[in-house]
């Protein structure tokens, strides 16, 4: 399995934990990183295992601009979303290396340890970082550039492409841990 970590970045300092985090081996992912501004930021280190990018966009809201942008960047694999924000799960490459469906969705617990998200892919039932698919299976589908509630929307309308989903019943994400 090889995945595509795509961070949209308002919160640069919380880069290099977020780097600290990834437990995955080097050949089986590739961390793309898109601030929302024109330029690097400056006082901050970024990661070097990541490719950083700048990409502004007056129109979009909440990173789904920058989202986009990243997945235009990507030709195959599977494709993570994890906010700027999150730390990348512990047991989440050990779960689902061996995985070889095209959409895989897992529970999502607060900071504070409670069930936040089940993994059920419904409209305001999936976060950004509960869920894994194909690059394959997204498509043309982008996300709603003005919407809060977009993943939801870009969840649904891949999950209904899936031809092989998988739930895994397991907590695998961590929601808004870095605030």
């Amino acid at each position: 399995m090889f995945i595509n970590i795509i961070t949209a970045c308002s919160r640069p300092s919380n880069l290099i934990k977020i780097s600290e985090s990834i437990n995955i081996p080097k050949e089986n992912y590739r961390w793309i990183v898109v601030h929302d501004g024109l330029e690097n930021p400056k006082g901050i280190t970024i990661p070097n295992n990541c490719e950083f990018y700048n990409h502004k966009d007056p129109k979009s809201s909440f990173g789904n601009s920058q989202k986009n942008y990243a997945i235009d960047l990507i030709s195959e694999g599977y494709v993570y979303f994890n906010d700027d924000d999150t730390l990348i799960h512990p047991e989440l490459w050990e779960s689902i290396k061996d995985l070889e469906n095209d959409f895989i969705s897992f529970k999502q617990n607060d900071k504070r340890g409670n069930l936040r998200l089940k993994g059920d892919v419904r409209y305001q039932k999936i976060d950004s970082h509960n869920f894994i698919l194909t690059k394959e299976l997204i498509g043309d589908t982008r996300w709603d550039s003005s919407k809060y509630e977009a993943d939801g929307l870009f969840a649904v309308e891949c999950f209904n492409k899936s031809k092989s989903y998988i739930k895994v019943d397991k907590v695998l994400s961590i929601y808004n841990q870095l605030r």
